[in-house]
């Protein structure tokens, strides 16, 4: 490996190491959000201590039961009660930070999204030393000329960003229309992990501002300019929004299939819809739209955004969101 090559190789990986560093302080700042909207500190019952408690065993009972419809009361005569001591012992209090005082898990990230994090990171910086091998495939006169490697071109451009953004409002408008719940929810959850890894794409573009395969003069993957995505579509390889946005509906509708118990599409949907989010992949790689090390980046945003999603909505079930766009 050049000099030049490992530092682009270097680059690479900084600039995704800090992408995900971000996303998890975002999931992490949403958590310590959620806990203040939830309720004050100050209204959160107190831990209590273990203290013993007086109990009264009765010798003499002298009783008379009133009956009625739905109990019976015991008169006790207080002069035959004698105090005796139990101990008790109470269970350690919840801590304040996990458990809202309607026993609702607040989100947070854990070891296993780490381990994600950590994942599609060091998946980037291996993709990354190909880089140059999978332009220099692209620019072959055989793959320029294909037919078929055009139509996945056309496949993957199609299905990246009008199949990806218009999936979700399509089905959340046919549940509505036919009052499928279930539908309407599968396409209101998609519809939003779509619409945040876009938003986390267009500031990841506008920051990084990676010079383009066909834009590259000496075709190296090395050219960086901060803040250049601002100035040039040219300038806006990574990350791959394309490979984000169908990520992002390919996960959130495979985990809605599953979650739900839908008969075929629970098993059939989600390899379809994961062959469709690496056609759009590849399809950029073919393009030279992206280094590889931005479709993989893309994919992973589109990926952790999904999981987000999903992670909030189980922590606050009937959200405002919920009661606006899900109400009969």
């Amino acid at each position: 490996m050049t000099g030049v090559h490992a530092r682009a190789v270097t680059k690479t990986a900084r600039v995704s190491l800090c992408t995900f560093a971000l996303l998890g302080g975002a999931g992490i700042a949403g958590a310590q959000q959620s806990v203040g909207q939830l309720a004050p500190l100050a209204a959160w019952p107190e831990p209590v201590a273990a203290v013993p408690i007086r109990a009264h065993a009765p010798q003499a009972i002298a009783t008379s039961h009133v009956a009625t419809e739905h109990f019976a009361t015991e008169h006790v005569a207080p002069q035959s009660l004698a105090p005796q001591r139990l101990p008790l012992t109470l269970a350690p209090a919840a801590p304040l930070a996990t458990v809202a005082p309607s026993g609702v898990p607040l989100p947070r990230l854990r070891g296993a999204d780490g381990w994600k994090l950590g994942g599609i990171a060091a998946a980037a910086l291996l993709a990354a030393t190909a880089d140059r091998r999978g332009d220099a495939w692209a620019r072959r006169r055989d793959v320029i000329e294909s037919d078929g490697w055009r139509g996945v071109g056309t496949v993957g451009d199609v299905t990246g960003t009008w199949g990806s953004m218009g999936i979700g409002p399509a089905a959340w408008l046919l549940g509505r229309i036919r009052g499928d719940s279930g539908t309407a929810v599968l396409g209101l959850r998609t519809t939003e992990a779509v619409a945040a890894s876009g938003v986390m794409i267009v500031a990841i573009k506008a920051i990084a501002g990676r010079t383009r395969p066909y834009a590259s003069a000496d075709n190296s993957p090395t050219h960086w300019d901060l803040f250049g995505g601002r100035r040039s579509d040219s300038t806006r390889s990574f990350a791959s929004g394309h490979s984000a946005l169908s990520a992002a509906a390919a996960v959130t509708l495979a985990a809605e299939w599953r979650r739900q118990g839908r008969a075929g599409w629970s098993s059939v949907g989600p390899p379809l819809v994961y062959a469709l989010a690496s056609v759009v992949a590849g399809s950029r790689i073919v393009d030279r739209q992206h280094w590889i090390s931005d479709v993989v980046t893309g994919s992973g945003v589109g990926i952790l955004n999904a999981l987000l999603v999903r992670r909030w909505h189980d922590a606050h079930p009937g959200s405002r969101l919920d009661r606006t766009f899900l109400r009969r």
